[in-house]
């Protein structure tokens, strides 16, 4: 009876197993199982590629650091370098500026007491001696030459303290002293015209014009000196509150790319007489087609 009992438990088990609805139950069993790890399985794959991307981010982030580090360090150096540069150069500037007041502070003291003391002395011995001569009626080789040598001594004390300080500068102004600096740097060899927009009768003041004076004559020294030119001209006017000064020749020229290596003290002086009132020096030149300097200076108030 027991025995019969278990097969009919047995045989239901198979009736029941093989019925639909118990493999559906089954089989969503199965698929709820399937579904719980392949939602796993992609919840791991998701994390893992996040953490890649997260790791690559911050490596990234890393290079773009360094490199700003990198650029920064580089751009505060170039700073630095800029820096001590531009420092270097004004104390240079400084230095050349004070030696170029101190001499023209001279050359002022000098040819005042070359025409005020020297000059007048010579006179006063001419004239004595002319008196000397007329009134005891001498007549002597010595004493004429005499005469001709303190003649001459004045007149070459005379030059001198012209060249230190021109007297048509002091008198009648910068416009007439360059014109008449024109005329006299002119010869057989070389001419120098003169063009000026500016009335003849304008005054600077006389530092600022003793300046651009020397300025200009030491581009006229350099013209002379170095560019074999037929023909050199000044053209002076006022714009925007600046005297412009353009000078050109027709000389050999030069390359400006070598311009720093051909710069002498003289151009060096040229450039801190400029810097001082902050003005601009622009020199334009090409072998075989001369050479052209503008410069731009504020007018003195």
């Amino acid at each position: 009876m027991s025995v019969f009992r278990i097969l009919r438990y047995f045989i239901f088990l198979i009736v029941l197993s093989s019925s639909p609805v118990f493999s559906q139950n089954n089989l969503k069993q199965n698929t709820v199982t399937t579904t719980v790890k392949s939602s796993t399985a992609d919840f791991q794959k998701s994390e893992q590629l996040r953490n890649k991307k997260v790791v690559s981010l911050f490596i990234v982030l890393i290079i773009i650091l360094f490199f700003l580090f990198y650029f920064f360090y580089q751009n505060n150096k170039l700073k630095q370098k800029i820096k001590r540069k531009d420092i270097k150069q004004k104390i240079l500037l400084d230095v050349i500026n004070s030696g170029i007041d101190s001499q023209e502070i001279e050359r002022k003291k000098i040819a005042s007491f070359l025409h005020d003391n020297i000059n007048s002395l010579l006179s006063s011995a001419g004239l004595h001696l002319n008196v000397f001569t007329t009134q005891n009626q001498i007549e002597s080789d010595e004493i004429n030459k005499a005469k001709a040598i303190l003649a001459e001594a004045h007149d070459l004390l005379r030059d001198i303290s012209h060249d230190l300080v021109p007297t048509l500068l002091v008198r009648f102004g910068l416009i007439y002293a360059l014109e008449d600096l024109c005329e006299k740097n002119s010869n057989s060899t070389i001419s120098f015209e003169f063009s000026s927009s500016i009335l003849s009768e304008k005054r600077y003041p006389e530092k600022f014009e003793i300046k651009i004076y020397f300025i200009v004559s030491e581009l006229f020294n350099n013209i002379i000196k170095h560019s074999n030119a037929q023909k050199a001209q000044i053209i002076l006017k006022e714009k925007d509150q600046h005297l412009i000064i353009h000078i050109h020749d027709d000389g050999i020229g030069f390359k400006t790319q070598k311009l720093k290596e051909a710069e002498g003290f003289g151009l060096n002086r040229i450039r801190a007489r400029v810097k001082k009132y902050k003005g601009n020096l622009a020199i334009t030149s090409d072998a075989g087609k001369g050479t052209s300097v503008k410069i731009q200076i504020p007018l003195p108030h």
